[in-house]
């Protein structure tokens, strides 16, 4: 599974924490999952009884954890939010870890469906500015890069078709990798789906004159 830290979840890379989840609490899940998993996959009826009881509990963390305040008192109940899971926890599975593993479910849906939610409001904003492309995501800065994941998704207000732009470090963590891959959103839902790899350059007007093209009708072929 994905971790749930910063820098997790929607387009290639992890969606924010935000100010609503202490890193702490992040870490603690992510160290839960870590715990959990290994152990069960060893044993696959208890793996299977411990799927079970995540997705029994991520069922009701859907229907009473509408936002990350109430997801996180939540989670502070510890244990006792898969105690009383119907059937009881089962022998050989934390209950504490089955809760931790289904709030950082929780948690990367409401992480996927606020980013969503903020790609249909940039695409409005574009739109009634009557511009034809705009940024809808952003995550990092170009100037902490390849240090620090930088990520970039504009679309075609019209279309919504999208490219990510991402800066990473090569093989060496000497040098910036530029990466450009192909999406769509959905412009009912703002979910991204990611399509393919356009390229990866060292050089960034290489990637300027890269997006430029993919910025075009679509079908246009990339630069050779």
């Amino acid at each position: 599974m994905a971790g749930s830290g910063p820098g997790g979840a929607g387009v290639p890379g992890r969606g924010p924490g935000g100010p609503d989840i202490p890193r702490s609490v992040l870490r603690s899940w992510d160290e839960a999952e870590a715990r959990l998993f290994p152990l069960v996959m060893a044993q696959p009826d208890l793996y299977q009884q411990s799927v079970s009881m995540i997705q029994q509990l991520l069922t009701r963390l859907r229907e009473t954890c509408p936002d990350m305040p109430t997801l996180l008192a939540a989670h502070e109940r510890g244990g006792e939010l898969a105690a009383d899971l119907p059937g009881g926890a089962a022998a050989g599975i934390r209950p504490d870890l089955v809760a931790a593993a289904a709030c950082a479910l929780r948690y990367r849906e409401l992480v996927a469906s606020q980013a969503a939610q903020g790609r249909l409001a940039a695409l409005a904003r574009a739109r009634d500015q009557g511009l034809s492309w705009a940024v809808v995501e952003e995550t990092g800065s170009p100037d902490q890069a390849p240090y620090v994941l930088y990520q970039r998704v504009e679309a075609e207000v019209a279309s919504g078709r999208a490219v990510i732009v991402s800066i990473e470090p090569d093989e060496t963590l000497s040098r910036a990798v530029h990466r450009l891959d192909e999406g769509q959103i959905d412009l009912v839902t703002g979910g991204l789906r990611v399509g393919e790899t356009v390229g990866s350059y060292l050089d960034p007007d290489a990637l300027a004159a890269a997006l430029h093209q993919a910025r075009g009708p679509a079908g246009t072929p990339p630069p050779t």
